[in-house]
């Protein structure tokens, strides 16, 4: 599989990757802003923008492992073999955890925005309840075979009652094709992935920024993280879960102070 993304700058590598029903034009505000002082490479993630989604026998049979697989592939086509800066929002965000556990030598900083790690919640977990509320979408045989409830109801999650219907009509159309790929974001954010002690050597690189209104479940994953990683950075912005989109430039500026390019 070929993989899209953008590369553009040079100076250090900052790695971007994007949300769910999203893609490597996430970035383009904050590719603006670091292009002159960083080498900004922007990946699509499986099945967005213009990466495929591969053939799968079944749906718990994927896993972030198969996203950082395909990042390793564009850094290894790009030739960049020397030390990253990640950033990442949602489930970006999580891919980018799991690539940074698995390669924590290569890691100079991580600025995730809310990543949706699922797995480390307990079950039971309030965070987990709340997020039922668009799991079932995905489970019930109602809604099983009707894509525009499924992302209607993963929109709305995210940005409230009607967000979806407000949208133009070429968006909605869109989201309705990816959703298929969103059930695959929630197995492999469910697969047990990581563990305190893998992340632990990250705590002093990482950054979590988190919306001041954002949903209950984004909330018990960031209070589980500065449980499992003591010290960790957490950062307050304006918005929600989504502000990387509806608060563009205060997240933005967020990001760039975090990731120190000019220390």
């Amino acid at each position: 599989m070929v993989p899209g993304f953008l590369s553009v700058g040079q100076g250090p590598t900052v790695v971007m990757l994007h949300s769910s029903l999203s893609s490597s034009g996430q970035w383009r505000d904050l590719i603006r802003r670091l292009r002159g002082q960083a080498h900004c490479l922007a990946m699509d993630l499986t099945g967005y923008g213009e990466t495929p989604l591969p053939a799968l026998d079944s749906a718990s049979s994927f896993t972030l492992w198969q996203e950082v697989a395909l990042l390793e592939s564009v850094l290894e086509q790009e030739q960049i073999r020397g030390p990253l800066r990640l950033v990442g929002h949602s489930y970006g965000a999580a891919v980018a955890l799991a690539f940074a556990q698995k390669y924590p030598e290569r890691i100079e900083r991580l600025v995730l925005f809310e990543p949706v790690c699922f797995s480390i919640l307990d079950a039971g977990d309030a965070g987990l309840q709340d997020l039922e509320s668009v799991l079932h979408v995905f489970d019930d045989t109602s809604t099983a075979s009707d894509p525009t409830s499924q992302a209607r109801r993963f929109i709305e999650y995210w940005n409230g009652p009607g967000a979806f219907d407000v949208m133009p009509e070429r968006l909605q159309q869109l989201f309705t094709h990816q959703v298929k790929k969103v059930d695959l974001d929630f197995q492999a954010l469910m697969h047990p992935t990581f563990t305190a002690d893998a992340l632990s050597p990250l705590a002093g690189r990482l950054t979590l920024l988190h919306g001041e209104q954002t949903r209950a479940s984004a909330r018990a994953l960031i209070q589980q993280l500065q449980h499992w990683l003591p010290g960790v950075r957490v950062v307050k912005t304006p918005g929600g879960h989504m502000a990387p989109l509806s608060h563009e430039a205060a997240v933005n500026t967020q990001i760039e102070q975090w990731l120190y390019l000019t220390d």
